[in-house]
């Protein structure tokens, strides 16, 4: 096999690794932003708590029904999205690593072969 051969195949994995890295960036990403709106949520509800304590008019408007049942709807949104984000992000991971260990074993077979036509060349040249 000729070591060009190799050269071209080393090109594609890589280009391929690299496609499928910059796949899994917006998924993490996205990951990230709905775990800071959960934390953004949660912050809001501990507030709600300490407050609604003080506050007598909140429980007699029944605003903390209206509240609860907000926060619980955003919550129950927010963890839909992340639990749909993760499963994509499981599957970007998935073709990364496939795309990750293509690429090293080409880069593998393509050492071998450099080494394996050295050697060849070596043996060759002190033959003569």
């Amino acid at each position: 096999m000729k070591q060009n051969v190799f050269s071209d195949l080393e090109k594609v994995t890589e280009a391929t690794f690299q496609k499928e890295r910059k796949l899994l960036r917006p998924l993490l990403e996205a990951e990230a932003r709905v775990q800071q709106q959960l934390a953004r949520l949660e912050a809001q509800v501990q507030q709600s708590r300490k407050d609604s304590g003080s506050s007598e008019g909140y429980r007699v408007t029944g605003t903390d029904i209206l509240w609860s049942s907000w926060e619980s709807a955003s919550r129950r949104q927010l963890n839909l999205e992340l639990a749909r984000i993760r499963a994509q992000k499981l599957n970007a991971m998935e073709a990364l690593r496939r795309a990750f260990g293509r690429q090293q074993a080409v880069a593998k077979l393509s050492a071998a072969q450099t080494e394996a036509f050295k050697r060849a060349r070596g043996k060759k040249l002190s033959s003569y």
